[in-house]
């Protein structure tokens, strides 16, 4: 006898495992807090896939776990909780521990196990393994019903199997649902009729019923669906023509494989045999899955030839691989390896330092990033080289060891890799091209230098000027930690990460020395006791004074003040003398009455009541009750009536200000240039909101009034006085807390002039914020719409940038200075090189001082005796910093009075060092494809080249060495690229670029989940995720969760990331309070041009828009843009780390076409021909510019800047055609024409182009209701569109649409018939090319007056 699991048998013997791990095991947990190991039950819930540990039988789990994010289970003791517990860990049999990675972000959490015996240790192994797999691989219907379930056993009450209405409201907010109570009780009774509580069925039911938008199938999909009974179905006939001609399946052609697909979305087991059908929300939910994912799964394999030269390929890179977080502070792992191995990398970096043992210790030089052992990484590395992919695996040294350790390190390699590691060439070696992916296939690659041959005079070293090595702290730095600078504003001293270059002194902000990524539990604990609170439906009410300070005097004296509002008069409190029940007081025949609320528990769940007989759900519903219906006692029978208003404990505090307006606070708060300076305003519309400093700038937080709450963000306080009070300890924005109250006497007595900005008052340090402007590029046209705006087209570029509130900047450009312009339509662009080496710590940074010719002394203060004054020659006040001890202080004193006499001879004796360093010839015998050296723009461009060297460098130079232009001539010659050593905080540039330019390795830190690392898992997921990728000679959401409390207002940016010409974005509408099915009904469709699609990426980005109005990211998916599908598909949304975000899912349209052979391939080619021209000038001008011919480049020019104004006037061109067609209904009816002329039915689309190059691409999110019917998704024609607008009474098209008319010389009146139409269409066009030779022919005779002129 078998069994079934998953669909497929398995034999008796497996299934008795899986029932034994269902059941339980008793199991050893090495926990990773203080705490020793202990056994543990530890089970698995096969219907949720979920792993929990129990203390005993029966009991409640302490701690589970998702199989679904599973990542690895590595055998043997290979976590730290073994190494915090040395002695017990000695005690077990390393043959019955193992690990189970898993989480969704880039460091992974783990539990540390050991089983009871070998024969369940390898159950544990087998079913882990065959489970995860179930729950990754589980169908869309499987995957719901596994995930209510999770979220059901979360909320009903122990042993009841229901929950209630108060359970049910909580988590609509837990996934981002917003429904006011009166329309989620009215759903609630719908399913539960006259029931308190519902079971999981009747959830689910109500689940669905939410969820479901029919708006989507009713506007785009409703000509496959069919009336049945009132119900709208879709038949296999249908759900087959929707496959082949708008998803454009071949597969589909086959009804039983079209049948099988439907089985896996219908609920139904009935239907499963026979009569099988979608219901709408059925068709719905195959929309959103993953069976309908964009992705083209064909490239899950690898499909590229892999037989051409290494260097023909982009390789996934990784920087400073070790760290988990950023460049100063951070904790290296060995883990970290492990996870970017796992993800595809091929290229991992090594920083070697002298360690203990006589063997290297890995981590950032002179930071303060914990260090790992060099054999533990290579040790990981040999586990998990091959574990994404067989294809070579680099390993680039960054080497600061003595000799000993460099032949130390050689032999470990050996030793570890033994015959994966390359140490002689696999092919006779030619120095003209690299040896293919498939011929170095598991091999692991040694990038160093190398020594030169014997008798050789050959260099190997770079080289760099001191503002180069000041760049990067981690190979500048002569002495780098932490010291103490003074508050400001009170007698206070913050620690500060200090490091000391040949020439200056760096500090950062604030820095937390504190590493422990532990979470506290005590502040856990408080935060989900008030999340709890704020759940209950009493808790935003204003009757609720919760902890009323004073009690029962209080609520007397509450209530005689406010005795006008009459008998009824009534507050609800929590009882002093009894904790957890409640009082109700209220004003009766002027008297106060106190009656007592009370609770108990009945079938596990709490109940409210006045009297016995007559008990409530929750408080809520008692005092709704008594409101509606009198409270009656012995001798009174009276309804509660007004509630007693909420206590103002904030006014009077030297922070609030009633009745103040944004610009008054801004101009009180840039009087005081301290970050963390606040105060908080009420508004004339009774609006509050708290005006704070931060990074030298005014910000401004909304603060909403929930009944009697104050909600700011996420956090909900009782009062501004809790709010204000939580926001003195805790950070309110990027890491600024509140610490200075400010009022007009505070302005007066500390203020400066409001023009003035930035820096701390009476410090005259530098602030690298100040030394340079921003500037933006453009991303899209924009003409101007006032005289205070710019005009400017797609790539201008726009300075000294001034960011502002409200979506609009300020900035110049060409003669105009400080005009108005959109934030959306720009993209910022990074400091010019010259000003980077004032930044080494990037956005850590806060300033750094000149110690050249400066001196120090000792300050002996009282209060801090380890102080000492610098005093430098460019500030008249000296910086005062503190150490910890003596000791610290007087090394710190001598580094920098060394550094100060010091400077000129340093300088040289670097260049020295730097010649005489040396390479043991051990470690150097092990480079073979992959040397090492200071890159040389000439010979690369020139030749001869040797392929066998490799260059890296920081991304500033990139563009310096690789300009369009050179690219070419090179791109045989491997380079890696890497971030600029300014970037502390592991940001990562755009690796675009760099690719675009032929760059193989563009190193990113994998670490940071940013849009850089996003688009290279796109970029890699083609090829199988091999890490070798060859270089090329939305209508809905779903489950878009939010981190902590509040409701998400979803909106989608798409975003084309490519070449210069290609890069585009669109950005829809934000949704308010949804993040559980939104729909986007308005602009949400744009059309992008891609003139390059195998380069070019396309990267949904979700995010949700923060009480600051900043954008907070929630998911994104990225792709290239060469493997999608056409039609209606799912998208599934991944988290910064890209990993997947269960349930969570975009809808969107997709639409290619080749405008080559569309109705714009005339205007198209002559675009494409004038693009064609432009880069052929360019690449001209530079080659003359090379060659002195100044008057030949003059000529060119001209000629540029006339080619230039002919493409503009084209792209112009272009968009007014669309722009008339798109008023005039032409290319509906033209369509729609053409296909009943080819004979098509009406829903029919034309095919995709088999060609994709020069194609444009169309994206639709999907609207809602009330909009107009998709293109060629109606049956019925443009019939009457006119008369449709009319109808509508949209005056403003109206007359727009008339303008037009008369501009084409339509006559308005035309009749609506389709050959009239198409008459009209043709006479547009006409009137179009008229213009279009009459332009040409003006433009032409300009030239010839020019060239004649000349």
């Amino acid at each position: 006898m078998a069994a079934l699991y998953n669909g497929n048998q398995i034999e008796n013997d497996d299934w008795a495992r899986f029932r034994s791990l269902e059941r339980g095991l008793v199991v050893t947990i090495f926990f990773g807090k203080n705490k020793r190991p202990e056994k543990r039950t530890l089970q698995v819930r096969i219907e949720t896939r979920q792993l929990v540990w129990i203390r005993a039988q029966g009991g409640k789990p302490e701690g589970s776990l998702n199989l679904r994010e599973v990542r690895e289970v590595r055998e043997g003791k290979n976590s730290k909780d073994f190494e915090k517990w040395p002695d017990d860990a000695r005690k077990m049999d390393d043959a019955l521990c193992f690990v189970i990675f898993y989480g969704s972000e880039f460091k992974l959490k783990n539990l540390s196990l050991v089983a009871s015996s070998l024969d369940e240790y390898r159950t544990w192994k087998f079913g882990l393994q065959k489970l995860e797999e179930s729950a990754k691989n589980a169908t869309y219907q499987i995957q719901l019903e596994r995930w209510l379930r999770r979220e059901f056993y979360l909320m009903e009450k122990s042993g009841a199997d229901t929950l209630t209405l108060k359970h049910f409201k909580a988590w609509m907010q837990k996934i981002n649902c917003k429904i006011n109570n009166k329309d989620l009780r009215d759903q609630f009774q719908e399913v539960a009729k006259t029931s308190e509580s519902i079971p999981y069925q009747y959830f689910i039911l109500l689940f669905k019923k939410i969820i479901h938008v029919p708006w989507i199938i009713d506007n785009y999909l409703e000509t496959f669906a069919e009336k049945q009974n009132s119900k709208k179905v879709i038949s296999p006939s249908k759900f087959q023509q929707f496959l082949m001609n708008e998803q454009k399946e071949c597969w589909a052609e086959n009804t039983a494989q079209v049948k099988t697909m439907m089985v896996d979305f219908v609920a139904d087991a009935m239907r499963h045999k026979g009569n099988i059908y979608f219901e709408d929300s059925e068709f719905e939910d195959y929309l959103f899955s993953s069976a309908n994912s964009i992705w083209d799964s064909q490239y899950d394999k690898v499909t590229q030839n892999m037989d051409l030269p290494l260097s023909n390929y982009w390789i996934a890179s990784s920087h400073n691989t070790y760290l988990t977080g950023d460049q100063v502070s951070s904790n290296s792992s060995v883990d970290a390896y492990v996870r970017c191995l796992r993800m595809g990398c091929r290229c991992i970096e090594l920083d070697c330092w002298d360690g203990p043992d006589s063997y290297p210790s890995i981590f950032h030089g002179h930071t303060l990033t914990s260090k790992i052992k060099f054999l533990d990484v290579i040790q990981a590395i040999k586990e998990h080289a091959w574990t994404a992919s067989d294809y070579p695996l680099i390993l680039s040294i960054e080497n600061h060891c003595g000799l000993g350790q460099q032949r130390n390190m050689a032999m470990a390699f050996k030793d570890t890799f033994r015959e994966d590691l390359l140490m002689d060439p696999v092919e006779p070696l030619d120095f003209s091209k690299l040896p293919s992916p498939n011929k170095l296939r598991r091999k692991i690659i040694i990038k160093h230098k190398k020594l030169p041959r014997e008798g050789s005079e050959d260099q190997f070293v770079t080289v760099r000027s001191s503002e180069e090595r000041d760049n990067d702290i981690s190979s500048s730095a002569i002495k780098t930690g932490v010291l103490y600078l003074e508050d400001p504003m009170e007698p206070v001293w913050h620690p500060h990460f200090f490091a000391l270059t040949a020439t200056r002194l760096f500090y950062t902000k604030e820095t937390d020395q504190d590493n422990d990524d532990e979470i506290d539990e005590d502040l856990l604990s408080l935060s989900q006791t008030q999340n709890q609170s704020s759940t209950e439906l009493h808790y935003s009410e204003r009757w609720f004074h919760g902890k009323l300070e004073g009690g029962r005097r209080k609520a007397d004296e509450l209530l005689n003040n406010h005795s006008y509002l009459g008998d009824g008069t009534f507050l609800v409190r929590e009882s002093e003398t009894f904790i957890g029940d409640y009082s109700l007081s209220f004003w009766r025949r002027g008297e106060t009455q106190h009656c007592r609320i009370k609770t108990k528990q009945e079938l596990g769940q709490l109940k409210y009541y006045l009297i016995e007989t007559a008990l409530f759900d929750s408080l809520y519903d008692l005092i709704t009750n008594y409101r509606n219906n009198p409270v009656r006692g012995q001798d009174f029978s009276m309804r509660l009536s007004e509630p007693v208003p909420q206590i103002n404990s904030h006014e009077g505090k030297e922070w609030y200000h009633d009745n103040m307006e944004r610009v008054e606070a801004e101009d009180m708060l840039r009087r005081i240039q301290n970050d963390g300076a606040f105060l908080v305003r009420r508004g004339a519309q009774n609006n509050y909101a708290i005006s704070f400093r931060a990074d030298n700038k005014v910000k401004h937080c909304r603060i909403e009034v929930d009944g009697r709450l104050f909600v700011i963000g996420e956090a909900t306080f009782e009062s501004l006085v809790d709010l204000v009070q939580y926001y003195e300890k805790n950070p309110l924005y990027n890491r600024i807390k509140l610490k200075y109250p400010v009022n007009q006497t505070v302005v007066e007595r500390r203020g400066s002039d409001s023009s003035v900005s930035g820096g701390a008052m009476g410090m005259n340090y530098v602030n690298p914020n100040d030394l340079s402007k921003l500037k933006v590029k453009a991303i899209a046209d924009y003409q101007a719409n006032r005289a205070d705006e710019l005009s400017f087209n797609k790539g201008s570029i726009i300075t000294n940038v001034n960011k502002a509130d409200g979506g609009w900047w300020r900035g110049d450009f060409n003669d105009k200075r400080q005009n108005w312009f959109p934030e959306h339509l720009v993209e910022e662009l990074d400091l010019p090189e010259e000003s980077e080496d004032t930044s080494p710590l990037g956005a850590m940074q806060k300033g750094f001082i000149d110690i050249q010719g400066c001196r120090v002394e000792p300050s002996g203060r009282a209060d801090k005796p380890f102080t000492f004054m610098i005093y430098t020659r460019t500030s008249p006040q000296p910086l005062e910093v503190a150490a910890d001890n003596e000791n610290d202080m007087r090394e710190w004193m001598s580094y920098i009075s060394n550094c100060t006499q010091q400077t000129q001879q340093t300088k040289q004796k670097d260049k020295q060092l730097e010649r005489k360093k040396c390479l043991a010839r051990d470690l150097s015998d092990l480079i073979v494809y992959a040397v090492a050296v200071p890159f040389d723009l000439d010979r690369a461009i020139k030749g001869p080249i040797n392929c066998c060297e490799m260059s890296s460098f920081s991304e500033m130079k990139v563009e310096k060495y690789l300009t369009r232009h050179q690219a070419a001539s090179f791109v045989k010659y491997p380079f890696r690229v890497y971030p600029k050593g300014s970037r502390m905080d592991s940001s990562n540039y755009d690796p675009m670029p760099m690719w675009n330019c032929g760059c193989q390795m563009v190193s990113l830190n994998y670490q940071t989940p940013d849009r850089s690392m996003q688009l290279n898992e796109g970029r890699f997921m083609r090829n199988g995720r091999c890490g070798y990728v060859l270089q090329p000679e939305v209508l809905g959401a779903r489950h878009l969760l939010k981190s902590g409390r509040g409701f998400a207002c979803p909106f989608v940016e798409i975003e084309i990331a490519g070449t210069e010409t290609d890069n585009s974005k669109f950005k829809t509408p934000k949704i308010d309070d949804n993040g559980l099915n939104p729909t986007w009904r308005e602009n949400c469709s744009n059309t992008f041009d891609i003139t390059c699609p195998e380069l070019a990426l396309i990267r949904f980005l979700v995010q949700d828009e923060d009480v600051f109005g900043d954008p907070k990211f929630l998911g994104q998916a990225t792709f290239p843009v060469s493997c999608l599908r056409s039609g209606y598909r799912s998208v599934p949304i991944l988290n910064g780390y890209s990993e997947e975000l269960e349930m969570a899912a975009l809808l969107v349209h997709i639409d290619k076409k080749n405008p080559r052979e569309s109705e714009e391939s005339d205007i198209y080619a002559c675009i494409q021909d004038l693009r064609d021209k432009k880069k052929d000038l360019e690449e001209r001008i530079g080659t003359y510019q090379k060659e002195g011919r100044q008057q030949s480049v003059q000529k060119l020019m001209e000629e540029l800047s006339l080619t230039e104004e002919d493409l503009i006037a084209k792209n112009d061109e272009r968009r007014q055609r669309k722009k008339y067609q798109k008023i005039l209904g032409i290319d509906d009816f033209k369509r729609s024409h053409e296909m009943q002329s080819a004979g098509h039915s009406s829903i029919k689309k034309q095919e995709s182009v088999a060609a994709f190059g020069h194609s444009p691409k169309r994206h639709e999110i999907v609207k809602a209701q009330n909009s107009a019917p998709m293109l060629g998704r109606k049956q019925e024609s443009m019939k009457g569109s006119v008369e449709d607008l009319t109808a509508k009474g949209d005056e403003e098209k109206r007359a727009q649409r008339k303008k037009y008319q008369r501009i084409l010389g339509i006559d308005e009146d035309i009749a609506s018939s389709e050959d009239e139409k198409m008459l009209m269409y043709q006479r547009v066009a006409k009137q179009e090319k008229n213009q279009y030779f009459e332009i040409e022919e003006i433009r032409a005779q300009k030239k010839k007056r020019s060239k004649e002129k000349n």
